[in-house]
């Protein structure tokens, strides 16, 4: 792995501790000068209660007299959610998951079964618009992820995402902004890539070409499953002027089958690039 995952670990790492020092009442550099351990709060059935930060006996007093919520002078409770950020924990699962065809395939296991499913009619078209929807909704989480994690895991690839991709090139900075960018350039690109739509093929597309060298070729089939999501989305399965979409038990094992087809084919190529 490359300096950019390393990058993204240590990015991690940092905003907990800013998170612990707001939640503290004193500055990073002060977190720094104090020992302290950090330990989960479990029940016994394994829920999480929170979180114990205890503080060595031979810390600074100047500081420690600062620490909010300091229990007996040696401790301090924080609740779950107190050093978690969600944004934050979902980017570093991303750069850490390299095995996104697996959680593809996970996603899309039990349709077929669920297709079985005997019911009325009305009852059968909405199961065919959540299956429809869930199905490109698991293609878009894999493009997503897979791009995203090649990407922050490699500095080459960092570099052609910001030469080739206009977002970047249109953008205007001043001297000064020129060296912020540069040190901050993997969060900028990772906060990019996080903003993207991925089932928006038009710039998905030409995306992966450009950056992973891949082909998606004729992929006309996952543009009008697309048009189709936004209706089984947004209307609960009806067009603007009331129409259902036309959706089947075959069509989703179509759509499946192109899926998984287009996953494995990107899949493999990025295994490639990587040997």
């Amino acid at each position: 792995m490359g300096s950019t995952k390393d990058y993204w670990f240590d990015r991690v790492e940092a905003q907990k501790s800013f998170r612990l020092a707001n939640h503290l009442g004193i500055s990073e550099d002060e977190l720094e000068q104090i020992a302290y351990d950090i330990d989960a709060d479990y029940s016994s059935d394994g829920l999480l209660y929170g979180y114990i930060v205890r503080f060595d006996d031979d810390n600074d007093p100047s500081i420690m007299a600062k620490i909010e919520g300091l229990t007996s002078g040696s401790y301090v409770n924080l609740s779950p959610w107190d050093l978690e950020d969600p944004e934050e924990d979902e980017l570093e699962w991303e750069v850490k998951q390299s095995d996104q065809l697996k959680m593809f395939n996970k996603q899309l296991a039990e349709i077929p079964e669920m297709l079985l499913i005997n019911t009325t009619g009305n009852a059968q078209f909405s199961l065919f618009v959540m299956l429809h929807a869930h199905v490109v909704s698991a293609l878009e989480h894999f493009l997503s992820t897979t791009f995203i994690h090649r990407v922050t895991n490699s500095d080459q690839l960092t570099r052609k995402l910001v030469e080739s991709d206009p977002e970047f090139g249109n953008r205007k900075f001043t001297v000064n902004e020129i060296y912020a960018q540069h040190s901050n350039i993997k969060l900028t690109v990772a906060a990019y890539l996080k903003g993207i739509i991925f089932h928006e093929m038009r710039k998905v597309k030409p995306m992966y070409a450009e950056v992973l060298s891949f082909d998606f070729g004729d992929i006309s089939w996952l543009f009008a499953a697309v048009r189709a999501r936004h209706d089984c989305v947004h209307r609960a399965g009806y067009d603007k002027e009331g129409n259902p979409v036309t959706l089947s038990a075959e069509s989703i094992r179509d759509l499946i089958k192109n899926c998984r087809e287009l996953a494995e084919r990107v899949d493999e190529h990025v295994q490639e690039l990587e040997n």
